[in-house]
């Protein structure tokens, strides 16, 4: 303070030598450990002797050194300020006895210095006490009462806490609490996210339930749908019913084939007839395979319509073979035969009876027709074998249709003509 007698740093606070010796011990020894008081020492190159323990040297020099006003003093000083720079808002203003009541503990007043820790609570009372000597020293004596009996009781609970850690330190129980907290607020953490995930999963398992039930009642749904089928496949015929309902479709398909041919052949024909109705001639037509146009173009010009009709009876009581194609238009290869005056015989292509059998429909007959797109490769060969040996004219026809079977017996008829 300033009051004539050096003492004070001109903004009303005392400086740490006009505190009490008692007040400067308790503050230096709450304020720095042992590595504090080396790092001081090395700062203000100063050496201790060695007769006692390096801390309680260190720290009674540096008392000693702050009692009096020098370099040293005002360096600790700045430390002190340094230090408890961050609690000024809390303490540096406020009235030193109702710091003394704080460290007391009198009732009323636990939480109002709860953040600041005792050495900054002495600091910035002993500075503050600056209204008159007496008063200065009465708030030391004040603090020293209040703080004295706190040291006595941590010296208790040092004393308890001591033999109660076998092995252990008493100075690591502010680490492992530390520790302890920072593990106590992680393992929160983590049971909160435990916690979100768990009503996630009961969420999900929640919907997986729905979702098995929707499949359960899809699944008996599927269960009545096939059974329901496979009543109406057994009254169908079982399984054949899906063989027959193929080979239809193959029929079907073959069918419609043949009366796209049919069509096409029934067009040319008529286009012919009103050509032959007009002038008795028929002009070459080129891509045209049909038994009349062959016919025609060996006769000349001018020719009767009735020498060139001369081929169709030639046919009569010819007896025609007909191996392999679709067994279920045997009747309509019979009736395209008998057409032309044909005696029609079918053989399936089958050849379980072996090669006798296809011998004797070629001794009983004419003239063989064999399609190859419909019939086995070994009963193509036995044919053409038995009709070379017995030299019967044989036409292997690329398509089983009627319109093939058709053009196949007007080119045999043309050459029947040619011949005769």
């Amino acid at each position: 303070m300033a009051d004539g007698k050096g003492r004070g740093n001109g903004n009303g606070k005392r400086r740490i030598w006009e505190f009490q010796s008692f007040t400067i011990c308790r503050l230096l020894g709450l304020s720095f450990d042992e590595k504090g008081l080396r790092r001081i020492f090395k700062d203000l190159k100063l050496k201790h002797d060695s007769q006692f323990s390096a801390a309680f040297e260190m720290h009674q020099q540096l008392a000693q050194i702050c009692q009096t006003q020098n370099q040293h003093a005002k360096r600790v000083e700045k430390m002190l300020e340094k230090l408890f720079a961050p609690y000024k808002r809390y303490a540096e203003n406020s009235d030193p006895q109702k710091i003394c009541t704080f460290l007391e503990g009198k009732e009323g007043t636990e939480n109002t210095f709860s953040d600041v820790p005792i050495s900054a609570l002495i600091w910035f009372a002993a500075r503050n006490g600056n209204r008159g000597e007496n008063n200065g020293k009465a708030i030391e004596t004040r603090v020293f009462s209040a703080v004295h009996l706190k040291e006595h009781q941590a010296l208790r609970f040092y004393d308890e806490l001591s033999r109660k850690l076998p092995g252990g330190k008493v100075e690591d129980i502010i680490e492992e609490l530390s520790s302890a907290i920072e593990s106590k607020e992680k393992l929160q953490r983590n049971y909160k996210r435990l916690e979100q995930k768990r009503e996630e999963l009961i969420s999900e398992r929640e919907a997986i339930k729905a979702d098995k039930i929707l499949l359960v009642q899809e699944l008996e749904e599927q269960k009545r749908l096939n059974e329901s089928l496979r009543r109406k496949v057994e009254e169908l015929g079982g399984e054949a019913a899906f063989e027959q309902i193929d080979a239809m479709k193959a029929e079907i398909e073959l069918l419609r084939e043949e009366v796209k041919r049919l069509n096409k052949d029934n067009a040319e024909l008529i286009k012919m007839s009103a050509a032959a109705a007009s002038n008795f001639n028929f002009n070459r037509k080129k891509g045209m395979n049909l038994a009349f146009s062959s016919a025609c173009d060996c006769i000349n010009n001018g020719n009767e319509l009735s020498k060139e009709m001369k081929m169709i009876p030639q046919l009569k009581g010819v007896r025609v073979a007909y191996v392999g194609g679709v067994e279920s238009l045997e009747s309509c290869y019979k009736e395209m035969a008998e057409s032309f005056g044909c005696l029609f015989c079918y053989h399936c292509g089958h050849c379980e009876r072996g090669k006798r059998a296809i011998e004797s429909l070629v001794e009983k007959n004419d003239v063989i027709f064999c399609p190859v797109d419909i019939n086995s490769h070994n009963a193509c060969r036995m044919i053409k074998e038995a009709c070379k040996l017995r030299s019967k004219p044989c036409y292997f026809l690329c398509s089983s249709g009627l319109s093939a079977l058709k053009r196949g017996l007007m080119n045999f008829a043309a050459q029947v003509y040619i011949s005769v």
